[in-house]
């Protein structure tokens, strides 16, 4: 799921769907086939989301790669040379997709294919002119030309995160670990058996799930240093079961399939309030004032706003 301009779009097994963020109501919806990514709560595979630049709604497909317009959902262009594999993302002037060939480019006004980078990986991110992908190693590709710039076998579990010059990474041994965008270097590593997963960076913090799988799970809060790895903060319990976890400036939000969504505070992770919903989120966007959610069968529950 992704939101923007005032339109919620996401993917079910059979379509692309955009939704009125104020109402929900259904604003177009094209027939199609997503590719599948492994779920974040452990429920199997899901439907990739799409992204959204420049009023364009880019989405990897089982068959190829499309672009369709925001406001109307018109096709802007198709590019079936290669299957999609997994999550786009996209920057001003290109869309970086894991296919079945590889790590690929693509134009974002035609769609056409640049270069394709046989790196063994589908989890991305991109910044300052670097492709950071995260499969069985993790590998930093030029953007421009995809070649390899430096490759590390840690092992990544979930999707990496760069910051600040920083690649964030959990790999399967629940270490948390940050590289060098420049050069692959590690900078820091937290190794205390925590088994954090699935970090989310903000200016001053880093957020981590821990899902040790025998007990309760917990959110952690750290401090971000210079020069050093992150320091603890809180520490908040929340129950058994797959967690999401999303920021704001004054909240930080998981997701639990006891208690639902629960919003902590960022300074001292207290729970300030609950939603109890009957669904599994698996995917959650943090707007001004608001929060939207989305299930594995494409129920979306917006809260807050106005």
């Amino acid at each position: 799921m992704v939101v923007a301009d005032g339109t919620v779009v996401l993917t079910t097994a059979t379509s692309v769907v955009a939704l009125s963020l104020r109402d929900g109501e259904e604003q177009w919806r094209r027939d199609l086939t997503p590719a599948t990514v492994p779920s974040v709560v452990d429920i199997g595979d899901e439907p990739a989301p799409p992204v959204i630049a420049n009023s364009h709604v880019f989405l990897a497909t089982a068959d190829g790669i499309a672009a369709f317009e925001v406001a109307d959902g018109a096709v802007a262009w198709r590019n079936t040379d290669t299957a999609g594999a997994g999550v786009p993302v996209v920057t001003d002037d290109a869309l970086f997709v894991p296919t079945t060939d590889g790590v690929a480019r693509f134009a974002t006004d035609d769609g056409r294919r640049q270069w394709t980078a046989t790196a063994d990986g589908t989890r991305l991110a991109v910044a300052d002119d670097t492709v950071i992908i995260a499969g069985q190693e993790i590998v930093a590709v030029d953007a421009a030309t995809g070649e390899v710039q430096w490759e590390h076998s840690d092992r990544p579990e979930g999707y990496p995160v760069v910051s600040d010059g920083t690649v964030y990474v959990s790999n399967t041994y629940g270490d948390l670990i940050g590289r060098s965008l420049t050069d692959g270097s590690e900078q820091w590593r937290l190794d205390d058996r925590r088994s954090l997963e699935f970090p989310v960076v903000t200016p001053d913090s880093v957020y981590a799930i821990e899902r040790p799988g025998e007990s309760a799970s917990a959110t952690f809060a750290f401090d971000r240093v210079e020069n050093g790895p992150p320091e603890p903060r809180w520490c908040s319990e929340i129950n058994l079961g797959g967690a999401v976890t999303a920021a704001a400036d004054d909240a930080v939000f998981t997701f639990q399939s006891d208690d639902g969504l629960t919003a902590f505070t960022t300074r001292l992770g207290e729970a300030v309030w609950q939603y109890p919903t009957e669904y599994q989120a698996v995917s959650l966007a943090v707007l001004d004032g608001g929060i939207v959610s989305v299930s594995p069968d494409g129920t979306v529950v917006a809260l807050g706003g106005e």
